[in-house]
């Protein structure tokens, strides 16, 4: 096996390999469209006008207020002077690599580790980033589509929330770990089904039940289990935000599936099942073993591994519950998610999940604190430099 030392950029059907010390400019459209491929294509369906501004749905108009009150400002809240190990900038554990414990990875130098830790964080923060920008789209269209003011009012504060985390994933791919990936095939079908769809209504399903619930999962692991200052205060905020972005969802969608017809609501559990088994058995890594050299030995591991199995439980504790509260949990969602060995989640409580470890205020705590830290550690070695005690 030789040693990866080339770092890499990776779209879909093609490669843009970067030797190692050479730099690029991911301001310039140009770079990016050629690390993640540019995609044109219309955005189907129609806006929305509403035009009775007397009425009060109470409970948007508490998401609109919290969306407005939480707002935050990556560059002023997250400490970007911090340097990460450049051999693990997530400071993450290996059990989060797919291929640890196996034979391959015992065999495997630390100095390839180092590599595969850094691809995996830039795997893992590529899709995160890519996944923002088609929520930062999608939300558009749902802010068009939805009938509500008071839905169309949240959804502009969801807007900034994703521009937000798009801008911040893009910095700490630029800054902090220095690989990027194209976006997955799975995601990128999904994306495209959504964005040719006319009906609103299947954005929300795609990005508020199953792709931030996914968010949470993979969020929520970060939050706990990473050991770098950085990427846990910044894990905390976006928390706080994925949060609220699945309430609005569940709420839209739990007032208008019963209004729908039996035809209308098979066409979309028949969508939402597609969705689920390209999340449970699709979304994998493969490119990145492919780039790195390993081949076909590592893409049969890191698919049998027991961090992919736990990542997949802990989707599904989210979005089957999620189903459920929304109304679409019919004989044939049931049966499909009985085949896919995850019906049981149904039984998890929402509000339980949501209170841990997502709470809102205690993710603002985590990351301040965090930061303070951070701060004090500078200003006692700035001191120590000066002499004094």
């Amino acid at each position: 096996m030789t040693q990866a030392v080339e770092r890499a950029a990776v779209s879909e059907g093609e490669q843009v390999a970067v030797s190692e010390g050479e730099q690029r400019d991911y301001t310039d459209p140009r770079v990016l469209e050629e690390a993640a491929g540019a995609w044109l294509m219309p955005l189907a369906g129609e806006a929305l006008f509403h035009w009775d501004y007397d009425t009060d749905d109470a409970q948007m108009l508490r998401l609109y207020a919290q969306g407005k009150q939480r707002q935050w400002d990556a560059d002023a809240e997250l400490d970007w002077a911090h340097e990460p190990d450049p051999a693990n900038p997530l400071g993450m554990p290996d059990e989060f690599i797919s291929i640890c414990g196996s034979p391959l990875w015992d065999r495997l130098p630390e100095s390839e580790r180092a590599v595969i830790r850094t691809h995996t964080a830039g795997w893992l923060y590529s899709q995160f980033l890519h996944s923002e920008q088609f929520a930062l789209i999608g939300v558009g269209k749902i802010a068009a589509g939805t009938p509500s003011l008071e839905a169309k009012m949240y959804a502009a504060t969801q807007l900034m929330d994703e521009a937000r985390h798009a801008e911040a994933f893009n910095r700490y791919l630029r800054t902090k770990i220095g690989v990027r990936y194209g976006l997955s095939p799975t995601l990128g079908s999904l994306f495209r089904q959504v964005l040719a769809e006319p009906r609103w209504d299947l954005g929300v399903l795609t990005a508020h039940v199953l792709v931030e619930n996914m968010g949470l999962a993979a969020f929520g692991m970060h939050k706990e289990r990473m050991r770098d200052p950085l990427a846990k205060a910044f894990m905390g905020y976006v928390l706080r935000d994925e949060a609220r972005h699945v309430a609005f969802g569940r709420t839209l969608l739990r007032r208008l599936y019963p209004q729908m017809t039996a035809a209308e609501m098979r066409e979309r559990e028949e969508f939402v099942l597609e969705g689920c088994w390209a999340l449970r058995d699709r979304y994998v890594d493969d490119d990145m073993w492919h780039e790195l050299g390993y081949g076909k030995e590592a893409v049969e591991l890191s698919r049998l591994s027991p961090s992919k199995r736990e990542f997949r439980r802990l989707v599904f504790m989210r979005i089957v519950p999620a189903l459920k509260d929304i109304g679409l949990f019919g004989p044939v969602v049931k049966e499909g998610l009985a085949k896919m060995g995850v019906l049981g989640f149904g039984d998890a409580g929402l509000d339980e999940l949501a209170r841990e470890p997502l709470d809102e205020l205690q993710a603002e705590h985590d990351a301040r604190r965090e930061l303070d830290a951070r701060v004090r550690e500078i200003k006692s070695i700035a001191d120590l430099g000066a002499g004094e005690r």
